[in-house]
């Protein structure tokens, strides 16, 4: 984990109040894992407001044109409040203080390679952002992602060009039918483990509570493993202020509240006690 003073190259305006932001950061971009995070200082300096630092999953690591080498890394970011405001309203140029890569992301082995068939990723919203380099980790060992991106409207689905490209097989849907299916996304989900129900398959969804809570439901009920990447208010991200507990059950049904800062934020999806929504 390293804490660096980094520069912003680049912010690209999504629509619906979601932008792209591109860190200079090699030496992080070279540690990053799938569903890692990091947080960031929402101002230049460290004693400007606001004062605890946001928390944001790495969407993608850019690369040097000509090396190929980790160059930066790929934000998605959220104008919700006081913080990410001032962020995304920073110029190319400025600098800010990045800590990471922080916390343990999606499970991914070479293993894979000679048991796994397919994997489903269910988004929703900007629950998409942990996805896309496990989309591509995913490829590299041989294993088939189909991508479920659902959200209220078209202009919730940020970023679909990023994994169209990579030629994998996408479906959508959105409440209103403005883009693919009528409906939440959990239908052609669900539609689609039925249909596949012989074949060996890992699950992994990142959205809203209560999408998540679907997609476990529905694993499980196929008997298939799900692992979901949480989101949480974070005061310190590094264990000890324990704003960020989620309460979970162990393997023998007990009790725990785990920190989704050092145990996730990536959880297997049966330990999650879904009843109990993190304030």
């Amino acid at each position: 984990m390293l804490d660096i003073k980094v520069k912003l190259k680049e912010i690209r305006d999504l629509g619906a109040d979601n932008y792209l932001l591109t860190l200079g950061a090699p030496e992080q971009a070279r540690l990053i894992r799938p569903g890692q995070f990091v947080m960031l200082k929402c101002a230049g300096d460290l004693d400007d407001p606001p004062l605890l630092r946001r928390p944001f999953t790495v969407f993608n690591v850019s690369r040097h044109a000509r090396s190929g080498k980790p160059a930066g890394l790929e934000l998605l970011i959220k104008d919700v409040g006081t913080g990410t405001r001032r962020l995304v309203r920073m110029k190319p140029g400025q600098t800010l203080y990045c800590l990471g890569p922080q916390g343990h992301g999606f499970k991914i082995s070479s293993g894979m390679r000679n048991r796994l068939e397919m994997a489903c990723l269910v988004a929703g919203g900007v629950g998409i952002a942990p996805l896309y380099l496990l989309a591509r980790d995913l490829m590299e060992q041989n294993v088939k992602p189909v991508l479920f991106y659902g959200g209220s409207k078209m202009a919730d689905l940020v970023l679909r060009d990023y994994f169209e490209k990579l030629g994998m097989d996408v479906r959508y849907a959105t409440e209103d039918g403005s883009f693919g299916l009528r409906g939440l996304v959990t239908q052609p989900f669900a539609d689609f483990i039925d249909r596949n129900a012989h074949r060996n398959i890992r699950v992994y969804a990142c959205g809203p509570w209560r999408m998540m809570q679907a997609v476990d439901r529905l694993s499980a009920q196929k008997n298939l493993p799900c692992e979901v990447s949480l989101e949480a208010r974070m005061g310190c991200s590094l264990g000890a202020c324990l704003g960020c507990v989620v309460r979970c059950r162990d393997r023998r049904g007990e009790e725990q509240y785990l920190r989704v800062c050092q145990e996730g934020p990536v959880f297997d999806s049966r330990l999650v006690d879904w009843e109990t929504e993190p304030v």
